[in-house]
């Protein structure tokens, strides 16, 4: 064996030769956490052949691998964990020392703490050093679940504290691991009658959306066809899990609820070739079960259970017993039975009809007009006081999004008489006025639905009791992010709004506008109708010239390159935004959402901010109606002067 004094390493030069302890000690105060804080330092030196790998589930969850060496654990964190094959990169961040006692540790480390959460040993025994340098450390584990010879090198393009962590030969207890497989697609069946008989299996669907779940290093990836989605309903099932990698055929409702149908790779082992009885069986044994996940029931090929499976209006897959997965195929292995197709909703809401129900709204995610109505359906308690007294212009994608669409204000010559519509002065319109619809119930989304009017625009006016535009109530800061910039850009201007509303003990509330973009809402009362775009103007003006390399007040395209467009101008009593919860007409039915200020903060990727349909539901049970003080709350005056001042 080599030997190396790490007291003599350099890659950490922010480490005391003299107390090789000291950052850890600076970080903990052992009167609150029950790590072990040693007073004295180290004697010991030389290497030492102990290891621990301990699951953190931390703000964030990763595995801590810990070397002895000198008389201290010399440690990495490793966001997703200790590499299967020898295939697979990890990145490993290099942390402070610990003390030798963290070989046994585990417990709870306080919230608000350093490293704050549930701390478990994953793995522990010993360990062989074959290289130890500056830049490179090769090792081989002797453990229960990490075995064989792996090695850390320091990354050359990531940060001080960078390293990439590789398995170099395979486990011995899993001779042939490969990596998680990439680009593949669910296996499909034939349309038929429901087989009976031994040889067969049905298996329950739900109606859902057919993904593929990726689940690695305590991560979870749903993709539909092809293409990540975010569903927040899910956001545990990652952690949950562990280090345990899978790949799962499942189905997505519009509920948020995902039931597992299908195993396609678990843990380095492709698991495709194996028969369907066993694959579930395999799933059967493993901790899938949340909140809002469960496996698809299985049940024996009987013509008494596809009776009573039909009785509940749901859908059936018969497999065979014995038959592989294979991935992106069709195969008469599997009958896709249509136990729902005869029974598929051909009716809305009250007095509101539904047709074509089954027709194809959003190609890319198979989103029907049945599943637009379900949305609004599942939305409407929040959404319709927000629409509440609003003249609404509705955008239709009668042929769905990848066709054309059409703007729609006067709706007088097909409105049912049981719609509440108002006539409303329409400057530089094709007429005076226009009769728009008010939607004030569920009835109202039902047949906004039926016309394929996936988006709602509202203005930031009311009209009164009598009809008539009453004065703005709401204030908006539309933030348009330009060429080369996201929602995350958006999220930091954002915050700088937060901070000069603040000046002047105003609030906030963001939402997404189911775009690219982040709006913020203002509850307000004012005298003037042109209070609001003098106020908002006058804000993004000087934010504009505070931060001119990231933030704009001109609309013009060639002056938004690489900024934030403050869109000041949508407070002109002409124009509106995107209703809160409405769809909008992109390749994924995502959603104008609201969102807390403590998400906007935390974001640092734009996928972090896009809500599709079905996650809402979920979403709603979470954090309800984040808006709800934009229709409950006393309204703030604005300051007279535009930025500053008295009052008004």
């Amino acid at each position: 064996m080599l030997t190396f004094d790490h007291r003599l390493w350099q890659g950490r030069p922010a480490y005391s030769d003299r107390v090789p302890l000291d950052e850890y000690r600076r970080k903990r105060d052992r009167s609150r956490t029950p790590e072990p804080v040693p007073a004295e330092d180290p004697q010991v030196t030389g290497a030492g052949d102990r290891f621990v790998i301990q699951e953190h589930h931390a703000r964030a969850l990763h595995w801590d691998l810990r070397l002895e060496r000198d008389g201290v654990l010399v440690s990495w964190a490793v966001p997703k964990g200790l590499p299967v094959d020898t295939e697979t990169l990890r990145l490993a961040v290099r942390t402070e020392d610990h003390p030798l006692e963290y070989l046994e540790f585990s417990g709870e480390i306080p919230r608000g703490e350093y490293g704050g959460g549930t701390m478990s040993i994953w793995d522990t025994g010993r360990y062989e050093t074959e290289k130890w340098s500056e830049r490179e450390v090769a090792f081989r584990l002797h453990g229960d679940r990490a075995a064989g010879r792996y090695v850390l090198i320091k990354s050359e393009r990531d940060r001080r504290d960078g390293w990439l962590l590789k398995r170099t030969e395979p486990n011995p207890a899993r001779p042939g691991a490969t990596p998680l497989p990439r680009d593949t697609a669910p296996m499909r069946g034939v349309s038929g009658a429901a087989p009976t008989g031994d040889g067969w299996r049905l298996q329950v669907r739900f109606g859902g959306r057919r993904v593929l779940v990726e689940l690695d290093g305590g991560r979870v990836r749903v993709l539909a066809d092809g293409d990540e989605i975010t569903v927040r309903s899910l956001a545990d099932f990652g952690p949950s899990v562990g280090a345990t990698t899978m790949l799962l055929d499942a189905e997505l409702t519009t509920a948020g609820e995902l039931w597992i149908g299908d195993l396609l790779f678990l843990d380095g082992r492709d698991t495709c070739a194996l028969p369907f009885t066993d694959r579930y069986a395999l799933l059967e044994e493993l901790p899938l079960a949340g909140p809002h996940r469960r496996l698809a029931p299985v049940y024996p090929a009987d013509p008494a259970v596809l009776e009573a499976v039909r009785a509940q209006g749901l859908d059936v897959v018969a497999k065979r017993a014995d038959s592989p997965y294979v991935p992106a195929a069709e195969s008469a292995d599997w009958v896709e039975a249509g136990a729902r197709a005869a029974a598929a909703p051909t009716r809305g809401v009250g007095r509101a009809g539904l047709t074509n129900p089954r027709k194809v709204l959003y190609p890319l995610t198979g989103t029907t007009k049945a599943d637009v109505l379900a949305h609004y359906r599942a939305v409407a308690p929040v959404m319709l006081p927000h629409l509440a007294d609003r003249p609404v212009t509705m955008v239709r994608w009668p042929d769905g999004v990848e066709k054309p669409s059409f703007f729609e204000k006067d709706v007088s010559r097909h409105a049912p008489p049981w719609i509440r519509t108002e006539r409303v002065g329409t400057p530089g319109g094709r007429s005076e006025s226009a009769d728009f619809p008010l939607i004030e119930s569920e009835e109202g989304l039902a047949w906004a639905a039926n016309l394929a009017a996936l988006e709602l625009h509202v203005p930031q006016w009311t009209v009164g009791p009598r009809g008539g535009r009453q004065a703005p109530d709401l204030l908006v800061f539309d933030l348009d992010p330009g060429e080369g910039t996201t929602v995350v850009e958006c999220c930091r201007v954002a915050e700088s709004i937060f901070d000069v509303l603040a000046e002047d003990s105003l609030v906030a509330y963001p939402r997404t506008s189911g775009g690219k973009g982040l709006q913020l809402y203002l509850p307000v009362t004012v005298t003037r109708a042109e209070q609001t775009i003098e106020f908002a103007k006058a804000l993004a003006e000087r934010l504009a010239e505070e931060s001119p390399r990231t933030v704009t007040s001109v609309m013009a395209k060639q002056r938004r390159r690489g900024k934030v467009f403050v869109d000041w101008s949508q407070n002109n009593t002409a124009k509106t935004t995107i209703a809160s919860y409405s769809l909008r007409g992109r390749a994924r039915p995502t959603v104008a959402t609201p969102v807390t200020w403590e998400e906007v903060r935390a974001c640092r990727r734009a996928s972090e901010l896009v809500f599709t349909a079905d996650a809402l539901p979920a979403r709603l049970d979470e954090h309800g109606d984040l808006l709800e003080p934009l229709l409950f709350t006393e309204r703030q005056r604005l300051p007279r002067r535009g930025m500053g001042g008295s009052p008004s």
